[in-house]
């Protein structure tokens, strides 16, 4: 027996993602069954039994879900293609198996059309192809048919503006072929009925008829009609066989209340108090007590947990709604996507499969990877992975600082910057453009201007620093995120803010460093290497301003000291300048000692600095606390590279650095990062708290003496990972010391939370 019907199943349904993420549209369930088993169905009540199905997105999942059409009463048989043959040329593969009048359908289609008797009519006109069509109200979406008064169609219009809109009758993708058909579809190419087929057979004259059917037709072509088809299939609509009511194997308390219309799986649960409406729950769900669940539909294992609100929401198999949350009209999660507790999906949003939203978090975008946390912070700032993570952070450093007056500039050509100059004067502040710049001189100017703060553009990170050029602290930062994540951002253009572009930064720049310099020349060579030439012609203007008489200037790639000379290699960032001496760069931790050495002369006091040496101790008179802003000024300071070379220069004025270089206590660091789950961090900390044999100080993290060293373990304020700092005179204890507290924490990350004492 030849081949009755073709239904085309070969489509991604890329306007359904994340539905459609992991499994091909023809499997997108309605009301527990794939749609695909809707058509097949329906070919067997009007007694077709020879079914041929073409394939393309992830056939062998259609495969499994159909196997032979056994458990469906037919006989189905399967056309795979290895590229995209367009609708017409995907049917063409099965010509020769074809030898009568024969039904095309769509895979994704639902529809109860009276196929006995479209097939009469077809017969009737002795048509080459037969369109079955619908008239519907509002035809812009779909390809609009003109008939005659014979039912011979004229003319298509494919998705036609309202001044083009001459029928009401439009394809339902549903056809009757006979088999000459196979006669007018090219071998080559990707032929499409609508496109390409029709038109041509339109033009050469040949009978082509619209039967206009009288019952249901839904193009389930994304969301809002997925949830409408679901709809109409509990409200007995299209006349089809589907699941009805609750299931005898489903738990439902008898506190909680079914009402509209619902369709519940076996194995699901329904908690005390929980209210479900208008909804599909499928198989294994869980509603947990309290839950509200309206107008959506839940698929295999997906949970809405208690408290939580889903409304016109679609759960894919294993999504979660967590406790407290609430998702909005038209959102969407792919498999074992999550909303996790008391967080938010504004309407539209869609999670894909296996994303995951920070708790409490409002979301209001799709997220296609990842999860949606507070924007990751690095050295650079915070990575902005879009322009609405941007435009956001700019308005949470608003909404945490309230800075009326603002200065922005970026590193080269940064993208973001005109996105983060425009966003902070959406939402009422003033800003002054500086352009290019470093952040550094960025903070030198919120300082020299009396600005509320600033924003530095470093590709794609946002600095963000407040009054007198102080990066943010980790208690910002963390309200930052919090603004983020909650969606709680000033009301953008309610009071409109301007940006102007604002020139001479570079002299007001230069003019604070050397403020405090003194009058007597220097006579030791210097020598300054950079792959920066501004940053080469501000460092040779500043030494010159210091009266420098021996200056010689190079690339990176030339930093070496030559004898009786002192060098600085300036990253082309403006940052963290490296000492050179004839027999080598200074060590970075004795660079630093000697820096704090020179603020101790020049400023008179000293501050021990969240991450400097235990050994820097030795020479301060007088401690602040670590969050403190005259803490943060001198770390500022430290880590503007021409701030150093102009303070080391200073100092040269007196003789040589190696003068003094015996005077500051030395001291070998080793440092490492751990990796470990965000949720061990206290867990290490207290065990290493009441563990460790050794003089255990809190303060930034844990500080622990060893026999002369010190092994310091500070959790990242924003990654999941503990920064460990080894400290001792010679480079061999300190590395033993690090790798000891390494070792101890990986192994308590994996359960072993035994601490052996330190050799």
């Amino acid at each position: 027996m030849s081949l009755q019907a073709i239904i085309m199943a070969g489509g991604e349904g890329m306007r359904l993602r994340p539905l459609t993420s992991h499994i091909p549209k023809p499997l997108v369930p309605l009301l527990g069954e794939p749609v695909m088993r809707y058509s097949v169905k329906l070919l067997k009540t009007h007694g077709v039994r020879e079914i041929g199905a073409t394939l393309w997105y992830q056939p062998e999942k259609i495969r499994r879900a159909f196997g032979s059409g056994e458990r469906d009463g037919v006989s189905l048989r399967y056309y795979e293609e290895t590229e995209p043959l367009g609708t017409a040329g995907s049917v063409k593969m099965a010509k020769g198996e074809i030898s009568q009048p024969f039904f095309v359908l769509s895979g994704d289609g639902l529809t109860d059309c009276d196929l006995t008797d479209a097939l009469r009519f077809h017969r009737e006109k002795k048509a080459l192809a037969t369109l079955v069509l619908k008239r519907v109200p509002i035809p812009l979406a779909f390809g609009v048919v003109m008939t005659d008064r014979e039912s011979r169609i004229t003319r298509f219009i494919e998705k036609p503006g309202w001044s083009r809109v001459f029928s009401d009758l439009v394809n339902t993708g549903t056809y009757i072929f006979s088999p000459e058909i196979f006669d007018y579809i090219p071998d080559t190419g990707a032929p499409d009925f609508g496109k390409d087929i029709f038109p041509a057979l339109l033009a050469g004259g040949l009978p082509v008829y619209g039967y206009e059917m009288r019952g249901y037709w839904c193009d389930v072509g994304d969301l809002k009609t997925y949830l409408q088809a679901q709809r109409d299939l509990l409200e007995d609509v299209p006349r089809l066989p589907h699941a009805q009511g609750v299931h005898p194997d489903a738990r439902i308390a008898p506190s909680a209340r079914l009402e509209g219309v619902c369709a519940i799986g076996p194995g699901a649960s329904i908690g005390p108090g929980a209210v479900v409406r208008d909804s599909v729950i499928g198989a294994n769900c869980v509603i947990g007590a309290g839950a509200v669940v309206e107008g959506s539909c839940l698929w295999t294992g997906a949970q809405a947990q208690a408290k939580s609100r889903v409304s016109g929401t679609v759960l894919c198999e294993g999504a979660s709604v967590r406790q407290g949350a609430e998702t909005g009209a038209g959102c969407a999660l792919g498999k074992k996507a999550a909303v996790r507790a008391l967080a938010q999906l504004r309407p539209g949003v869609r999670l894909w499969p296996y994303v995951k939203t920070a708790a409490g978090a409002v979301v209001t975008r799709s997220v296609t990877q990842g999860e949606w946390n507070a924007p990751e912070w690095s050295a650079r700032g915070a990575e902005c992975d879009s322009a609405v993570t941007a435009c956001d952070l700019c308005g949470a450093f608003l909404q945490v600082t309230g800075a009326k007056r603002v200065i922005a500039a970026q590193s080269g050509a940064s993208a973001l910057h005109p996105l983060a100059a425009a966003a902070l004067g959406a939402a009422g502040t003033n800003v002054l453009d500086a352009g290019e710049s470093t952040a550094p001189m960025l903070q030198a100017l919120i300082r020299s201007l009396k600005a509320d703060g600033g924003v530095f553009s470093d590709g794609q990170a946002l600095r963000f620093f407040g009054k007198g050029g102080l990066p943010l602290t980790d208690k910002q930062k963390t309200a930052l995120d919090g603004c983020v994540l909650r969606q709680e951002l000033p009301e953008a253009f309610g009071r409109q803010g301007r940006v102007v572009p604002f020139s001479g930064g570079e002299e007001v720049y230069l003019s604070g460093l050397l403020a405090s310099c003194r009058e007597k020349p220097l006579f030791s060579p210097v020598a300054v290497f950079c792959d920066s030439p501004k940053l080469l012609s501000w460092a040779e203007e500043g030494l010159k301003r210091i009266h420098a008489r021996d200056i010689r200037l190079g690339g990176a790639s030339e930093a070496e000291a030559k004898e009786g000379e002192t060098g600085f290699l300036l990253p082309a960032s403006g940052e963290d300048a490296a000492l050179l001496l004839p027999d080598g760069p200074l060590p970075p931790e004795d660079r630093d000692m000697l820096a704090l050495w020179l603020f101790y002369g020049w400023e008179k006091v000293l501050f021990d600095l969240p991450g400097t040496p235990r050994a820097a101790e030795k020479i301060a008179l007088l401690k602040t606390p670590d969050d403190s802003p005259a803490c943060a000024r001198q770390r500022a300071l430290m880590e503007d590279g021409l701030a150093a070379l102009f303070l080391f220069a200073e100092a040269m004025k007196d003789g040589p650095l190696s003068d003094l270089l015996p005077k500051i206590p030395h001291t070998h660091l080793t440092r490492r990062e751990v990796a470990c789950d965000i949720r061990d961090k206290g867990r290490i900390l207290r065990s290493l708290c009441g563990q460790t044999a050794g003089d255990c100080v809190l303060g930034e993290g844990l500080r622990i003496a060893h026999h002369g060293g010190y092994a310091t373990i500070v959790p990242d304020a924003h990654r999941p990972a503990v920064r460990v700092t080894g400290e001792a005179p010679d480079s061999e204890f300190a590395r033993e010391l690090c790798d000891f507290y390494v070792q101890k924490i990986q192994e308590m990350t994996q359960g072993k939370n035994n601490l052996e004492a330190m050799p």
